[in-house]
């Protein structure tokens, strides 16, 4: 078959897959249809600008390298890094209100247009314009990317119930962004500890929001699906580059190498937990892309000085997205840099790595200096100083972060379920054997096995020392979730195309079907999210969430829509994720002490006294959500000023305007507080 016949062929098979998964627990089909075309004609666009821009910066950066097809390998991925990084800095400095409200578009404008001006350019001046073709195993990626496009689509909130439905996009990695466009700069906020954490996939949401100009969840929600293309999108960055890096790595002689490297990108894509995170607002999808790009600077045939701070810039840019990926992908692309350089190059490459790693995380680290007197804000307390919180708050953060039991019961986890029964989502596993990682978990395990017995190599050998490295630092410096394993998709794939690379023709047959089947269970894992219905918001959209195509379905709905603008300010009571409220609410997250904390700290056992705190400061509106409230007291995490008896003394104090009730006898309930 031609390369035309069967580029033809892909791009048929994709359409047919996205008409097929969008037809999965959807109210509408024909509307779903085109509310997926619609996200991805406004939001993808606005998303792919800024990764073209990105790439552009990428190529630009990387003119000095005599080997260009290296280079133009590598310009996504330090495209990326260097755009996210602007995106912080212009964040940090508030560049984009510079020129006032209606000047972000022409700030934030500025970088991406440079960006594709120099991508243009490399464009034009590119002789080798003859692709290399189309190989049949391409077709095993039509289901990973027809799940991920028609995922990306349906708004936060509903689907992914492993995720909390989102609740960390709802939480953070979107409502930051809101608060930073309303405030005018990116800045730690006392109520929200994430904004301490790096931030700069963040920043990058950020941008996207400031060339949108409003709320990300307003009106029909681009600047909110725009944030789950561009994660959609650097997932298929990461993804392409981990391919070629399992084709570099496969000797040339290698029966059918193309294909097996194809087919094992397919894999990696059609796995539920990329396209999981990859389909939210997640920062997963920039490290597996930073990541992925490290690891092929760390084997390219460039000098060792320049592979080295290329990696670090990688890698520290992963950080920046992902502070778990100075564990997580650190040492993994550290173990491949010392076996491909000379051991007397060593001490200065690593001088040279160093030092470019800590740049690249400098201006976070300033930031969080300047904001909380500690650069790595909130850890090491004990060492670099508590910041604004007290002993109390450090101590539950450190019990909410990290997994208590034994050595033992630790390595039980990586592959057991949890005795304690399942998590949200329905899985009792924490560990390789998540049914979310399909067949990547076993599969992962036995070629790092394998591939150094079969291919006795440096890289080999490094790569499952590395995989190692990753699984002990999991269980020894993480809270044991399944998803902070994603960056072992980084060895795991090499791993699998040294082993396969020794099979002959067949490792083709075999890593195609593989990947088939994968994409078949991640199918499957998508039309069983919800009870059977993924897609049952995707034509609605973010309107839906905020209330605007019923103002009096949500509380969410009777704030956005049905107060008048003047009436007082809304504070709300458990929920820590309060991105679908367009009008600026007072909340904290658990672990911060927020207005509510303080006013019944000061006023214990006095809650007439409580509600007239809260008038004064301007809140008339109390929304009490006691469904995440009891959540969070049984879990420990909640504040001990916060108990039921008070909360529900304070709700005494006005007059009940509304009641949703939830799944069992709790609700959200709305209080007025009275007159300010």
């Amino acid at each position: 078959m031609s390369s035309k016949a069967l580029a033809g062929l892909l791009v048929g098979g994709l359409i047919a897959a996205i008409l097929g998964v969008a037809a999965i627990g959807v109210v509408s089909w024909l509307g779903t249809v085109v509310a997926v075309a619609s996200v991805w004609a406004t939001a993808g666009v606005l998303a792919g600008a800024y990764l073209a821009g990105a790439w552009g910066l990428g190529t630009a950066s990387l003119r000095w390298m005599e080997d260009r097809t290296t280079a133009a390998w590598l310009a996504p991925a330090v495209g990326l890094g260097l755009m996210l990084a602007i995106s912080h800095v212009l964040g940090v400095l508030g560049a984009f209100e510079w020129l006032g409200a209606g000047g972000r578009r022409v700030v934030a404008g500025l970088p991406v247009l440079a960006g594709l001006v120099l991508l243009a350019i490399d464009l034009m001046k590119r002789q080798d314009r003859a692709g290399a073709g189309v190989h049949p195993a391409s077709l095993s990626l039509i289901p990973g990317i027809a799940v991920l496009a028609v995922a990306s689509a349906s708004p936060v909130g509903w689907l992914w119930e492993s995720e909390g439905r989102g609740y960390d996009t709802r939480s953070y990695h979107a409502q930051l962004p809101a608060e930073w466009l309303a405030s005018g700069q990116l800045w730690p906020v006392d109520h929200n500890v994430y904004s301490y954490l790096p931030g700069y996939v963040e920043a990058g949401f950020y941008h996207l929001a400031a060339l949108v100009g409003e709320h990300p969840a307003a009106g029909s929600g681009v600047g909110l699906m725009s944030f789950q293309c561009l994660s959609a999108l650097m997932l298929l960055i990461a993804v392409v580059l981990i391919g070629r890096l399992c084709w570099l790595l496969m000797p040339e002689e290698t029966p059918g190498r193309s294909g097996i490297a194809t087919a094992l990108a397919a894999l990696a894509l059609s796995t539920p937990w990329l396209v999981v995170t990859g389909s939210l607002a997640y920062n997963e999808p920039a490290v597996l892309a930073l990541g992925a790009g490290a690891m092929l600077a760390a084997v390219s045939k460039a000098a060792p000085m320049a592979r080295w701070a290329l990696a670090a810039f990688l890698v520290g840019s992963a950080c920046g997205a992902k502070p778990t990926a100075l564990f997580l992908v650190g040492p993994i692309i550290g173990s491949v840099l010392v076996v491909t350089t000379p051991s007397r190059a060593w001490l200065r490459c690593g001088g040279i790595g160093a030092a470019v790693g800590a740049a690249t995380l400098l201006p976070w680290l300033a930031r969080n200096g300047l904001a909380a007197g500690n650069p790595v804000f909130p850890q090491l307390a004990a060492l670099l100083g508590s910041g604004h919180w007290t002993a109390e708050q450090h101590a539950r953060w450190s019990a909410g972060h990290a997994f208590d039991g034994s050595v033992l019961e630790r390595l039980r986890l990586l592959a057991l379920p949890d005795p304690a029964g399942p998590f949200p989502g329905g899985s009792s596993m924490r560990g390789l054997l998540h049914p979310q990682w399909g067949l990547i978990g076993a599969l992962g395990v036995v070629s790092a096995v394998a591939a150094p017995l079969l291919r006795r190599h440096a890289i080999a050998t490094a790569l499952a020392i590395g995989l190692a490295f990753q699984l002990i630092a999991w269980l020894a410096l993480t809270h044991l979730q399944s998803r902070f394993l994603m960056p072992i998709v980084l060895t795991v794939m090499p791993l699998m195309a040294l082993a396969l690379s020794r099979a002959g023709v067949r490792a083709v047959w075999a890593a195609a079907v593989l990947s088939l089947a994968q994409g078949a269970w991640l199918v499957w894992t998508y039309a069983s999210e919800c009870g059977g219905r993924p897609g049952v918001f995707i034509a609605a959209g973010p309107a839906w969430f905020t209330g605007r195509l019923d103002p009096k379905a949500s509380p969410q709905g009777v704030v956005n829509f049905g107060l008048a603008e003047d009436s007082g300010r809304v504070l709300l009571a458990g929920d820590g994720a309060p991105l679908y409220y367009l009008t600026d609410p007072i909340y904290a997250t658990t672990w911060d002490a927020g207005l509510l904390v303080r006013v019944v700290g000061d006023h214990p056992d006095a809650p007439a006294q409580q509600a007239e705190a809260l008038r004064d400061a301007g809140v008339r509106w109390l929304v009490i959500d006691e469904m995440e409230l009891r959540r969070l007291r049984d879990s420990g995490w909640l504040d001990a000023a916060l108990t039921p008896r008070a909360i529900g003394e304070l709700a005494a104090q006005g007059v009940v305007t509304g009641y949703w009730p939830g799944p069992g006898p709790l609700g959200r309930i709305l209080i007025d507080l009275g007159p300010l």
